[in-house]
């Protein structure tokens, strides 16, 4: 699975970008520069209508259609896959990157600046962080909220390990509709965690609950293209909805909320799974579509790696766009 302007945050068009040279590790553009891909699909997998996709795509829902659901990942085997995923992609460092510069200056007025992360795992997009926002010794109050306790166990350690004097993290393992802060909050996060949450409104009303007048909610969170569509149409959902950027929009506006959207273009290399898919290149198969992609019978596995292919660079068969938009909106 991964992005207008906050002088004040507004909302806007930015003028059409040339396509990203597969030269560069990432880009950051204007979501709305982006030729959308979800347009081509009405409603979610229960009851997506597919116009206009690669007949790989169309073929592979059929194939997977005559086939029992695929088995969901276990905890131990999403935990092993993300690893192997986010190793196959540029994605998080850039991402990384852009949250250390960009959101330290927003909250520059802020001494001590409250920070609340929502489903930050072990910390590692978190940490590049707290240090931007402590430096010069400014004191940050970060608390992480994880309902995996050995991802919050490395949570803890990896910014305690900081060494920064002027940073108190802490950790709070449990589910977010269970937080309350204590404190009004400078900065609410989701950092790739609303795809998981049952009740996508009711998650952004209480990230916006624990925000001072003035704070901000931050969200990143992959939009539904390519990458995505796959996810959303294999991943054994149990009944719940998958949301993906383009529902953060929305419930957004239903707010009347302007928002400033980045998006972070990175790549995914999936070489490993497009020549070894039942070996090396197993466990990035696995997580993208969220199951056991062993399971997939011989037709509809190919049909999938004839997907990625399709979607893969111009010239770069096996890397494929891996964008993810910056959603950041100021509590009034």
């Amino acid at each position: 699975m991964v992005e207008a302007a906050l002088g004040g945050v507004g909302s806007g068009h930015a003028p059409s970008q040339p396509w990203i040279s597969t030269t560069d590790s990432y880009a950051t553009v204007s979501s709305w520069t982006i030729v959308p891909f979800g347009p081509l699909l009405l409603g979610h997998s229960d009851h997506m209508t597919l116009i206009g996709l690669p007949v790989p795509l169309v073929g592979l829902r059929d194939s997977v259609l005559e086939q029992p659901a695929l088995p969901a990942l276990t905890n131990e085997r999403y935990a092993h896959t993300h690893a192997a995923y986010e190793a196959a992609s540029d994605q998080r460092p850039a991402l990384q990157k852009w949250l250390a510069t960009e959101l330290p200056p927003l909250l520059a007025d802020c001494d001590p600046v409250r920070v609340v992360g929502v489903g930050v795992g072990d910390g590692s997009v978190d940490a590049p962080l707290a240090a931007a926002l402590a430096a010069g010794g400014r004191r940050v109050r970060y608390a992480g909220v994880e309902p995996h306790a050995p991802s919050a166990a490395g949570f803890a350690e990896r910014l305690n390990s900081l060494g920064l004097q002027s940073l108190v993290p802490t950790v709070v393992i449990g589910e977010f509709a269970d937080h309350d802060a204590g404190h009004p909050a400078d900065l609410v996060h989701f950092v790739h965690s609303l795809y998981y949450v049952e009740k996508l409104t009711a998650a952004l009303d209480h990230g916006f609950s624990l925000l001072r007048s003035g704070g901000l909610l931050m969200a990143a969170i992959a939009p539904l293209e390519p990458l995505c569509v796959l996810t959303e149409l294999l991943c054994p959902w149990s009944g719940r909805t998958p949301w993906f950027a383009e529902d953060v929009h929305a419930e957004f506006d239903r707010r009347g909320v302007s928002v400033r959207t980045e998006t972070i273009v990175g790549r995914l290399d999936v070489r490993d799974a497009l020549l070894d898919p039942l070996g090396r290149g197993e466990a990035v198969l696995d997580f993208l579509i969220g199951a056991r992609s062993r399971a997939l019978e011989p037709e509809a596995r190919e049909r999938l790696l004839g997907y990625l292919r399709d979607i893969s660079l111009p010239g770069h068969p096996g890397l494929l766009p891996h964008p993810v938009d910056v959603i950041i909106a100021r509590k009034p």
